[in-house]
């Protein structure tokens, strides 16, 4: 098993510094597992129907970690984003899509986003982030990150070059892939 540090988004890591308390690993899918997650318990994962999602104490981050295979990412992705927009009225913006490929610890990584916006929860960055799990499966991470505005969000203000520094402080989950 390769263990690696995985940067889920571009975001302060104060936001996971209040839950730092060890965690116990969690593996997806339970009974083989491709990969073995530590999240903080103060996110409070949460077993669903194809993997493990969680929350951010403070309620800014939502991230969900499934494992699929090459063929079922099309439909994860579009059940993801169906069950945004219809369950919880999330506005998806297409005409802001972004994608990336790019390496961390050695390791390939595929990122696609959007700007999203709520009712509840205001303007957000919704995305998937997907690599190899090994034996023909590929782990996908689907992240929500409100944006916030005002005192209590204020990176909304940012412009592209503080952005992108605050990219360099990214949010670490320990993941360990299985037979890669």
């Amino acid at each position: 098993m390769n263990t690696f540090l995985f940067p889920v988004v571009a975001f302060a890591f104060s936001l996971l510094l209040p839950g730092l308390a060890p965690a116990d690993p969690v593996n997806i899918p339970e009974d083989e597992p491709a990969i073995s997650l530590d999240i903080p318990p103060s996110w409070k994962p949460e077993v669903t129907d194809k993997g493990i999602g969680c929350e951010s104490p403070d309620k800014v981050a939502t991230i969900y970690f499934e494992v699929t295979t090459l063929k079922g990412i099309d439909s994860l992705i579009s059940d993801n984003v169906d069950w945004r927009t219809k369950e919880q009225s999330v506005q998806i913006d297409k005409a802001s899509e972004q994608k990336e490929d790019f390496e961390n610890s050695g390791r390939k990584w595929s990122r696609i986003s959007w700007d999203g916006d709520s009712k509840d929860w205001g303007p957000a960055k919704v995305g998937f982030l997907f690599t190899e799990a090994g034996k023909g499966k590929i782990l996908t991470v689907t992240y929500w990150i409100s944006k916030g505005s005002g005192k209590r969000f204020p990176g909304n203000r940012q412009n592209a070059g503080q952005r992108k520094a605050n990219r360099k402080l990214s949010l670490f989950f320990r993941v360990s892939i299985a037979g890669v």
